[in-house]
């Protein structure tokens, strides 16, 4: 050893040091792409909704106009009632699951939106909505009201907390929605009106 030690001077541990710093440096990223695909497959989604909103979500820059969520739409189409219920509630498990479910909400109202703005589908999207307003609706005035008090207290600080403006958009989504169901629900009550009055003037023709 002693021989090894005069032969390996201080300046060639400090470099030995650094080769296998270095070298440690350069295995570890080849590690990690090692591990990349099997942490895709570890990973998954609690339903096959939130994947589908999270995908249509990553992909809505290069889908057409008022198209980007026509595939949940579609998927849900050929569910029955039961697995339909299933599937909404999955996106968010009440108030304690609002770190992870806030988001999926703001994704599926946001295709609710998109929806209802397509004016297609009419009896089935208004069915999903008030599915997902009924299961949702008190994590939704929970995060309303949150909002309100925490713009009251701290208003200068609401541009800086990434956590209240992820809750502002959610809540204006919401907003714009219900509007929407609104203006959806008084033009369908309009060509219900205008059907019923010439029905009872083609019965009194008869």
């Amino acid at each position: 050893t002693d021989g090894w030690d005069a032969v390996w001077s201080d300046d060639d541990a400090e470099g030995n040091a650094e080769v296998d710093k270095d070298g440690t440096n350069e295995i570890e990223p080849s590690h990690e792409g090692q591990n990349k695909p099997k942490r895709r497959k570890v990973v998954h989604h609690r339903s096959k909704l939130a994947e589908l909103l999270q995908t249509c979500f990553d992909a809505k820059e290069v889908a057409s106009m008022g198209e980007a969520y026509s595939d949940v739409t579609s998927y849900l189409s050929k569910m029955g009632p039961s697995s339909i219920d299933v599937e909404i509630s999955s996106l968010c498990y009440g108030i304690h699951d609002i770190e992870e479910g806030l988001h999926l909400l703001h994704l599926a109202a946001m295709w609710l939106l998109e929806a209802c703005e397509s004016h297609q589908s009419f009896e089935a999207v208004n069915a999903y909505l008030h599915r997902f307003l009924y299961v949702h609706g008190n994590v939704v005035t929970t995060m309303d009201h949150a909002l309100e008090k925490e713009s009251e207290s701290s208003e200068e600080q609401e541009e800086e907390d990434p956590k209240r403006l992820k809750l502002k958009g959610f809540t204006q989504t919401i907003a714009q929605l219900q509007e929407k169901q609104k203006v959806a629900s008084n033009r369908l009550q309009g060509k219900m009106q205008h059907t019923t009055c010439l029905l009872r003037h083609l019965s009194r023709m008869v």
